[in-house]
């Protein structure tokens, strides 16, 4: 008796378990910049660093992050700020922000076109200008990841140096 009962236990456990993994939302970490378009007032556009993807994506109004040390709302953040976001998928309303947090001192460049023969010209570009902590550039999704210093220079600083080369920035 003791026997069946531990297997009814046990296929109660499974049958909960397989339950829970059916109703769960799939969760996925994003890391991107805020695009410059305007989706509304409870949807922002990421930037998905690697990919050619800008994601909008819902999120909760009422929500707020530290930025400048001050609580701004995400659709208040300015454009090529970088984010970490998970991101759940919701039947109802589609791609939903679940948890975000910012890096002032991060972003990613997107430009138009971007071959691998002007990496070079990117590096030089970027190592002279200061500030510029670090960079990687991305040719295949047309993007560079910088990490840079804010107080040393502005995000459109950067993208004014860029352009200033002759690159052509989304």
């Amino acid at each position: 008796m003791k026997r069946i009962f531990n297997k009814f236990k046990l296929m109660v456990f499974i049958s909960s378990l397989l339950i829970a993994n059916g109703c769960a939302q799939d969760t996925n970490k994003v890391k991107g910049t805020i695009g410059n378009e305007k989706m509304g007032k409870d949807e922002i556009v990421i930037c998905v660093l690697g990919t050619k993807a800008c994601m909008p994506v819902k999120i909760d109004t009422t929500i707020t992050v530290k930025y400048q040390n001050k609580d701004t709302k995400l659709t208040d953040l300015p454009y090529g700020l970088y984010v970490e976001a998970d991101i759940i998928y919701d039947k109802a309303n589609g791609k939903v922000i679940k948890n975000i947090s910012i890096n002032e001192t991060k972003t990613a460049i997107c430009f138009t076109k971007l071959q691998k023969e002007q990496e070079n010209k990117l590096r030089y570009v970027l190592r002279k200008i200061k500030g510029v902590n670090d960079f990687e550039i991305h040719t295949e999704s047309g993007q560079v990841y910088i990490a840079y210093n804010p107080k040393a220079v502005a995000y459109k600083d950067l993208e004014s140096e860029i352009k200033k080369e002759g690159f052509e920035l989304e």
